[in-house]
């Protein structure tokens, strides 16, 4: 590690330590790593099938992906610090009404949406701004940190969660979650996290004039935009699909629910791992590269899933698999756009690709449980997702290299 990259992680580890426990803590977080964990229980308290469940995750998908640009706006004018902590206030509130839910699966639906509309503002367009401010030479590696902290949710929500039904009821789930961003999130957020350095802490137009990059308007001109929107689209619908009916599919196997969740969160710990090492890697190959490897990899885990009678051993390579893929979403959705089209109106710029992202991730949950529910088997959905990251990783395969912004590329 280079002075200069210590000197980054020397000024900003505040910061990125509360980035990293933000963003586990908000939507793309435990909210997202935990709503498997519901799956089986609502279907049992009200009897809906494992499709009408999954569609709630997508309705929390849209909601995010309609207020993110919404939010990257107001992060450019009002800075990181004010969003994120009403956000999180709003989350709290939101986890205790979903334990006022009744049968009607309309009112699901609602308290989804309404819960992604409040809590936008814990989501990575908050958290990445803030990074890519801090940190240049050693950005790849300090957003694998900060979006490691959803990895870090995945390994210690699913065992927590479940024990948490088990002992008081799905009620007593949507609690915990609450319970833990008031009491640990919260505090952390209000007294580390700042929005960017004290060079950068001015907001007046001239400030902003002389970050390079392009205007909101100018990215949506290039052709990188749409490449990086498209491919992500894809990668997103797949992964997000897998994560939300995982428990589930592991639990078509043969498994107890406690040894499926077990399983599950090898996903997660491979996140973290993957942020980190993958976020290494960005810093010094090409990013394109970084993400093809990866998402080849993870077709290969679901080609592996969709065949029978595979042994525990390899379930768990799969779903590392799985995690190596998650891994490389949103951080390399947040590192291209940095490079790519740069800082002046990352907020609005990144939260239009997140769009993108959470459409795709929005659309997959709800295809893949629907259909689990018409085919009565996980197979089709897997070949199928086998094939979306397979293009997925040739798109973003045609990047090629950076523009550099004045002789820093993305900074």
């Amino acid at each position: 590690m280079s002075l200069s990259v210590r000197d980054e992680f020397a000024r900003g580890w505040r910061t990125l330590a509360a980035c990293s426990v933000g963003n586990g803590s908000g939507l793309s977080g435990v909210a997202f790593y935990a709503f498997g964990i519901f799956v089986i229980p609502l279907t049992e308290a009200f009897g809906w099938s494992v499709g009408q469940v999954t569609i709630g995750s997508s309705f929390l998908i849209l909601g995010t992906a309609f207020t993110a640009p919404i939010v990257g706006s107001f992060i450019d004018r009002f800075g990181a610090y004010r969003v994120s902590l009403i956000s999180f206030v709003a989350l709290v509130a939101g986890y205790a009404l979903l334990t006022q839910l009744g049968s009607n699966i309309s009112m699901f639906y609602v308290a989804w949406i309404l819960l992604s509309l409040v809590g936008g503002g814990t989501t990575p367009v908050i958290w990445t701004r803030s990074v890519n401010l801090w940190f240049d030479r050693g950005r790849g590696l300090a957003l694998g940190i900060a979006l490691g902290g959803s990895g870090l949710a995945g390994v210690l929500a699913p065992p927590l969660i479940t024990r948490a039904i088990q002992n008081w009821g799905w009620q007593g789930g949507y609690l915990a979650v609450g319970a833990f961003i008031l009491v640990v999130a919260i505090p952390v957020i209000a007294l580390l996290f700042k929005d960017r350095p004290d060079e950068l802490a001015v907001s007046s137009g001239e400030v902003r004039a002389a970050i390079p990059g392009f205007t909101a308007h100018e990215a949506l001109r290039q052709l990188t935009f749409w490449k990086i929107a498209i491919g992500f689209f894809l990668v997103s619908g797949v992964i997000a699909g897998l994560i939300i009916n995982l428990v589930k599919l592991l639990v078509e196997t043969g498994m107890d629910r406690v040894a499926a969740a077990g399983i599950a969160s090898i996903m997660g710990i491979a996140v973290v791992i993957g942020r980190v090492g993958i976020g290494f890697l960005l810093d010094r190959l090409p990013a394109p590269a970084v993400a093809c490897t990866l998402l080849l990899l993870c077709a290969l885990g679901c080609y592996t899933l969709s065949v029978p009678g595979v042994p525990v051993w390899a379930l768990s390579l799969c779903v590392a698999a799985l995690g190596l893929g998650a891994a490389a979403e949103v951080d390399l959705v947040a590192y291209l756009t940095s490079r790519y089209l740069g800082m002046k109106a990352y907020g609005r710029v990144y939260g239009m690709q997140l769009t993108s992202f959470y459409l795709g991730a929005a659309i997959g949950p709800a295809a893949i449980g629907l259909s689990f529910d018409h085919f009565k088997s996980y197979g089709p959905a897997l070949y199928l997702a086998v094939g979306g990251l397979a293009f997925g990783a040739l798109v973003l395969a045609t990047l090629g290299k950076p523009p550099d912004f004045g002789g820093r590329t993305g900074h």
